[in-house]
């Protein structure tokens, strides 16, 4: 299959993902990182009517070299049928990444809404969405661009104005809907079976492994700026194992990734921590003070050498996870618009629109 582009760093194929699978040769990829479609029927996208099945599983399992890692992001409702597809394919099912998130769109229907237009009913138009003046200065900003009348992808002109109930049914069940907001995605992370050992399967084919100095957290590039002094990785016979003691290159990556607003609400939730840089004592007894989770009581393990030596640092609590954060020139900036609502409108049906305006995350002063 040609390449529909290709250049010194990337290779890019045009097709039915399965189709090129199929072309690629066994054992000839690293690592694959995938989002298939979650199987939610995406604005009535045909392509989107099932979950992801074993087909394109074992076509990944089949490419991948052993040990060659496989992350797949899944919805919330069927990432439990993504996780099995890949689990029946063969692979091993190593963990799974929360990736936490602020800006997700509740993909809810409107109960009352639903209701009012069962019995056909026309509701009255109380007030405009706060995204219409958006779709109104977008279009204008965009007159001749090839995004036409969007904004990071949403087609602002689609959005409906606020309405007020107009059957007592629907008023009764006015602010009921029939999903949350989606606020995390999961990412499953699988592995192919090894060629022996990790160690034998890295020096023969380069995969099996992870790297975590490669993906340290509170190296200085990101907003997280410390993290866990130590991580406890095995418990043996003779205690705690560890296999981390403060390296310079930041802390052990976890399985959460946030982006700034959620690390924003945590931080303030959390409030400010300190890491203690050696261990502290409570009640005559050792503390491990420096490690993720700190207070544990360890009075009863004996120290090792360079136990205990932890970050130091003070912090919100998202210091000890990779924190997302796009440039300033992949930002999309929102004009600040003044709505002015109708002057004719009754007290209830300000405090509705009022209502409906937090609940989009407008500022209403």
């Amino acid at each position: 299959m040609k390449p529909y582009y290709e250049d010194d760093l990337v290779k890019l194929y045009h097709g039915d993902c399965i189709d090129v699978l199929r072309e690629l040769p066994d054992a000839s990829v690293d690592s694959i990182v995938t989002d298939p479609p979650y199987g939610l029927g995406f604005m009535g996208r045909e392509w989107d009517n099932l979950p992801p099945g074993l087909p394109w599983a074992q076509e990944c399992l089949r490419v991948l070299k052993p040990g060659g890692h496989l992350l797949a992001f899944g919805g919330t409702r069927t990432w439990h049928r993504l996780a099995c597809a890949v689990e029946d394919a063969g692979f091993e099912i190593r963990d799974s990444i929360a990736w936490m998130y602020g800006s997700g769109f509740p993909k809810s229907l409107d109960v009352s809404k639903a209701i009012d237009k069962a019995a056909g009913a026309e509701r009255e138009v109380v007030g405009p969405h706060p995204y219409q003046a958006l779709a109104s200065s977008n279009r204008q900003a965009s007159q001749g661009a090839t995004h036409g009348g969007t904004q990071g992808g949403y087609n602002f002109a689609d959005v409906r104005n606020i309405t007020a109930p107009a059957t007592p049914d629907a008023e009764r069940w006015q602010g009921w809907g029939s999903a949350m907001k989606p606020a995390f995605e999961p990412v499953v992370v699988a592995r192919k079976p090894l060629s022996g050992t990790v160690a034998s399967n890295v020096l023969a084919h380069g995969t099996g492994a992870l790297n975590i100095d490669g993906c340290r957290v509170g190296d200085g590039h990101d907003r997280a700026s410390g993290g866990i002094g130590a991580v406890v990785s095995d418990i043996g016979p003779t205690g705690i194992t560890h296999k981390e003691s403060r390296p310079e290159g930041g802390r052990w990556p976890a399985n959460v990734v946030l982006d700034e607003s959620q690390a924003a609400a945590l931080d303030q939730m959390s409030g400010e921590t300190v890491s203690p840089s050696q261990p502290v004592k409570q009640g005559g007894r050792r503390m491990d003070g420096g490690r993720y989770g700190s207070g544990s009581d360890r009075s009863h393990l004996p120290m090792r050498e360079g136990e205990g030596v932890g970050y130091g640092d003070t912090g919100g609590a998202s210091r000890f996870f990779y924190v997302a954060k796009a440039d300033a020139s992949e930002r999309v900036r929102v004009p600040r618009k003044v709505l002015r609502l109708r002057s004719d409108l009754t007290p209830e049906q300000v405090d509705h629109v009022t209502a409906r305006l937090r609940e989009a995350g407008v500022q209403v002063d």
